[in-house]
């Protein structure tokens, strides 16, 4: 018969570093003063005993602080950036305050991220996630912080959320290039964790299949990017470096495509010698090339969406679910 091991707890934590309750409490929530050499022992403490703070239970104390959270891939990220700040600003002609925060694509970052907000006692949680750390989120759900997933799913977790039509958005776009080009293109996809390059490839490849070409497309084609610019670099040399290469490109976000620009003006290739169709928002495109077609979401009509659903739910209690999806716009094709 086994026994099953209790919890650590932070009395546990404590006791193993030799310092208060209350000093170990300030560590985990950011709060108070702790010097800096009691604060890096009592975390050296926490990583050595594998202690994990009880979400929930901290949750259940939280008080009104008319503070929400906000954790981006991204921060360069003009799309991204832009929806925050039509968040920030909402939220603030109601009195409330956002901190953001960058992931970098990191799912361990991501979650110290989302820990370190709730330490400062945020009433509400904007995630653009990497698509990691549903079982964080849905404790989070459960012990009634409000949180909204903005751009990107993740998977198990049911939340309120704005996203785009991306596999509908891809699918136009695809169709498009299938009437000019047939199936002789490449695609620069992003990480398959995440669910936007998910979406964009499921829409290519439908088009392929009403087109009738699926068998014809050649999965060299497929270049795995991971949705910054040094992957759409690493990506244009590998599609230029082929025998016969493609005579199009859809690129499934804004910096991988202009990775893909730089690298192609360095090998000394004319940037309107290949068309791409890139997904995101790309400034001063025209500059770029003539051969430019952008996919361009609405970032304003995202942030207002999010802030509508944050501030319905913190200021005015309503708590059920939504789920909006706006269709991006097309443009120079």
């Amino acid at each position: 018969m086994s026994s099953k091991v209790a919890p650590l707890t932070i009395k546990d934590v404590a006791k193993a570093a030799g310092v208060s309750t209350a000093t170990v409490s300030r560590v985990i929530n950011h709060s108070g003063y702790v010097s800096n050499e009691v604060r890096l022992h009592v975390q050296k403490m926490i990583e050595r005993l594998n202690y994990q703070p009880n979400v929930l239970a901290r949750s259940l104390k939280m008080e009104k602080t008319k503070t929400i959270g906000m954790v981006l891939p991204d921060m360069t990220n003009a799309y991204l950036m832009t929806a925050a700040r039509i968040v920030q600003k909402r939220l603030m002609e109601e009195g409330y305050h956002l901190i953001y925060m960058d992931s970098g694509e990191d799912p361990v970052k991501e979650r110290e991220a989302i820990q370190l907000l709730l330490g400062m006692r945020i009433e509400a949680l904007v995630l653009a996630g990497t698509g990691e750390n549903g079982d964080l989120v849905n404790q989070i759900m459960q012990a009634g912080t409000t949180t909204i997933l903005m751009d990107r799913t993740i998977q198990g977790v049911n939340s309120s959320m704005v996203l785009e039509d991306n596999v509908s958005a891809s699918e136009e776009a695809a169709s498009r290039i299938i009437v000019e080009f047939g199936a002789q293109f490449g695609i620069i996809c992003g990480p398959t964790g995440i669910s936007t390059a998910r979406e964009r490839y499921e829409g290519v490849v439908r088009a392929l299949e009403t087109a009738g070409l699926a068998h014809e497309f050649e999965q060299r084609m497929i270049y795995e990017g991971d949705f910054t610019r040094g992957s759409g670099s690493l990506a244009c040399s590998y599609f230029m470096n082929m025998t016969i290469p493609p005579r199009a490109v859809i690129s499934f976000n804004n910096e991988m495509t202009y990775g893909f620009y730089l690298r192609l003006k360095e090998l000394g290739a004319g940037l309107d010698s290949i068309k791409v169709v890139s997904f995101g928002e790309l400034d001063a495109a025209p500059l770029f090339s003539n051969r430019l077609a952008v996919i361009r979401p609405n970032p304003q009509l995202i942030g207002e969406a999010v802030a509508e659903l944050v501030l319905k739910r913190v200021k005015d209690g309503n708590h059920e679910k939504e789920k909006r999806i706006l269709m991006p716009r097309f443009e120079s094709f």
